[in-house]
């Protein structure tokens, strides 16, 4: 049986603190007054200065390489409080801004959270850093936060309005030498109640970079001093072992196990016109889907209005466009209109730059009662030899109120496309009334 996650805050003991991944420093402001702009703003001042204006080439920050500490020695070591911070999404007094994020059934675009969120991110990193080699006379920062991976997002079952104030709050949870976990919350205000609602959680891995984005740059050390605090960061540190392990037993590694080779043989079999006795013959079966059929595709031209402060495609961005492609097929594949309940594994391998065609391409992968596993892959194609470059992995988990029909694959290909997103899946906790056993 799958362990329940979605349990959503009715309460503030310490326990529910530790259980949701943040802890709020005393005297916080309930009601932040910063929006999502602000810190927006307040970033591109610290790490590029006034100028923010788009130029082609690369950004001239080489002079503040030598302000980069050599050891972890030379920095102050850092509190959890001391990366808390707060903004707000004014979607209850802000009818431009509520257009933006406003879907056409009236709820939220999740694409606009998760472009608010990795902002967010990048800032608490930036909180977090506090480097004495830096002359007070140098307000720009010498590192350069990029976006690793996106560990874990839940959604409530409650989709968020799109008429009421969202506040997103976080810090940064966990640090090794040159990455760090921020573990942010975003809530809702009850316009009945005027209390805030949690609705999502969401765990980004962050990498410190130098002002040149060439190399890892050594960060503060993070000291946990509760033990709320301790087991945040072991908490942190679990899930740095999970990734790893999960990167050694990767399909792309190792061959599938025993169970999951009777599991794609099973599938083979069901499929097998058992009149003519031929390897080549298949048939599908009821309510099912082959993995071909389940498949939706996009391009786009990258362009500097989408420009990260660095130069590069902003990543919030690429992350909205999958989301939004992944939904789209999910509701072409179970023709009903699907509910995001989990973003989970999206990796950021490579950079895009300015002016790359980017191809997007989103396939059901897994399928389980009423859950569908979609994965998107993000690729810069070269139209001069026709080659194709991954620079993103993203895996969605959707629900919808009918039965999914059930994805069958027809090659090795895609049998192992299969596996992994069964994988996910399992590995994807969720909070339901009828938690669903993983399929043997």
């Amino acid at each position: 049986m799958m362990t329940k996650l979605f349990k959503f805050l009715s309460h503030r003991t310490k326990f529910e603190m530790i259980r949701r991944g943040l802890i709020i420093p005393p005297g916080a402001c309930e009601t932040p007054t910063k929006t999502v702009t602000d810190l927006l703003d307040d970033f591109t001042r610290s790490v590029l200065g006034t100028n923010s204006k788009y130029c082609a080439g690369s950004i001239s920050r080489e002079h503040l390489v030598k302000y980069l500490p050599a050891t972890q020695e030379e920095l102050p070591v850092r509190r959890m409080s001391d990366s808390y911070d707060t903004a707000i999404i004014p979607l209850g007094s802000d009818i431009s801004m509520r257009e933006k994020y406003m879907t056409f059934h009236k709820t939220i675009r999740i694409g606009r959270l998760l472009e608010d969120l990795d902002v967010f991110a990048v800032t608490l990193c930036y909180k977090h850093i506090l480097n004495p080699n830096q002359p007070a006379d140098i307000s720009v920062s010498p590192y350069s936060i990029v976006t690793a991976c996106v560990d874990q997002m839940d959604i409530s079952h409650v989709p968020l309005r799109y008429d009421a104030d969202i506040r997103l709050r976080g810090h940064v949870t966990w640090v090794g030498k040159s990455s760090f976990e921020a573990s942010m919350e975003v809530d809702q205000i009850d316009k009945d109640s005027n209390e805030w609602n949690t609705v999502t959680n969401a765990r980004f891995v962050m990498v410190s970079r130098d002002s040149m984005n060439k190399g890892s740059a050594i960060v503060n050390k993070l000291v946990a001093e509760t033990d709320e605090e301790k087991a945040l960061f072991r908490k942190g540190e679990e899930n740095k072992e999970r990734r790893a392990k999960m990167q050694t037993t990767s399909l792309f590694r190792k061959p599938p196990s025993e169970q999951e080779r009777l599991i794609i043989h099973e599938q083979f079999l069901r499929t097998i016109d058992w009149k003519s006795m031929s390897f080549k013959s298949r048939i599908k079966p009821t309510n099912c889907v082959w993995m071909a059929d389940a498949k939706l595709k996009n391009m786009i031209l990258c362009q500097p209005e989408n420009r990260n402060r660095f130069n590069k495609i902003f990543g919030g961005f690429l992350m909205r466009l999958a989301v939004e492609l992944a939904w789209a097929n999910g509701y072409v594949y179970c023709k009903s209109l699907p509910t995001l309940v989990h973003v989970d594994d999206i990796l950021f391998r490579k950079p895009v730059e300015i002016g790359s065609l980017l191809y997007f391409s989103s396939q059901v992968v897994y399928t389980q009662g009423h859950y569908v596993m979609v994965r998107v892959s993000a690729e810069v194609v070269q139209p001069e030899d026709g080659t194709h470059d991954l620079t993103n992995v993203f895996h969605f988990t959707l629900k919808t109120d009918s039965l999914a029909p059930e994805v069958i694959p027809r090659t090795y290909q895609e049998a192992m496309m299969f596996l992994d997103g069964r994988r996910h899946f399992i590995d994807t906790e969720h909070d339901l009334s009828d938690p669903p056993e993983a399929k043997l």
